[in-house]
């Protein structure tokens, strides 16, 4: 008995260094990757997919301030704009215009605004005409309409949800190895934001 006590301690002791990462993550999360990559991570690469007709989405836009807030440079916050159902690309569109624009944010603060508190659908081409029109960029977004390249990025957004399984919004992929979702934490946005800040907090500890 004394020998096979000696045995699992050793093995306990001598745990590879991924297991012990893995362990010290807290936090509610998806494992989706290598979680041994996460290491030696100086940064976070926070990757959203997000809906303009998610309620978590719009409470997202502005709860994800404070990460922003905490982390600087140190947070990469790369979002992601889908669709699905009877739904049109068309915000998902206008995201990547008004993002090649330099108006992205206040682009899609007024798209949540419009959608939350007018209730006015967004996936009307002839609403996101009228709102590009009062940021004088109505020229832009027409032909941005058109545009291949614009087109692309959207397919490229619907191919990302595909890839990482997003069947909530809004789905949080951290450096292509951790997935979190609001389910995960009671559908409540402001847990969810708490939970992603433990789990950056623990990923950036000790290095550096």
């Amino acid at each position: 008995m004394k020998k096979v006590s000696t045995v699992l301690l050793a093995v306990f002791l001598f745990l590879p260094g991924w297991v012990q990462a893995e362990e010290k993550i807290r936090g509610k999360y998806e494992v989706i990757g290598d979680i041994s990559k996460l290491k030696n991570a100086k940064t976070i690469e926070m990757v959203e997919l997000f809906n303009y007709s998610c309620g978590h989405c719009y409470k997202f836009l502005e709860t994800s301030k404070r990460l922003r807030s905490k982390f600087k440079d140190k947070l990469h916050h790369k979002k992601f704009p889908i669709y699905w159902g009877n739904q049109t690309p068309y915000p998902a569109m206008a995201f990547y215009i008004a993002d090649e624009l330099g108006v992205e944010e206040e682009f899609t603060q007024e798209l949540f605004d419009t959608t939350f508190k007018l209730g006015v659908d967004i996936f009307q081409i002839k609403v996101i005409k009228f709102l590009a029109r009062d940021f004088k960029i109505d020229k832009e977004m027409t032909e941005g309409m058109q545009s291949a390249v614009i087109k692309a990025k959207t397919d490229h957004s619907l191919e990302l949800a595909k890839q990482f399984k997003a069947n909530e919004t809004p789905t949080i992929i951290i450096n292509d190895v951790l997935k979190v979702a609001p389910s995960m934490t009671n559908g409540n946005t402001d847990e969810m934001t708490d939970n992603l800040e433990i789990i950056f907090t623990d990923i950036l500890k000790n290095n550096g």
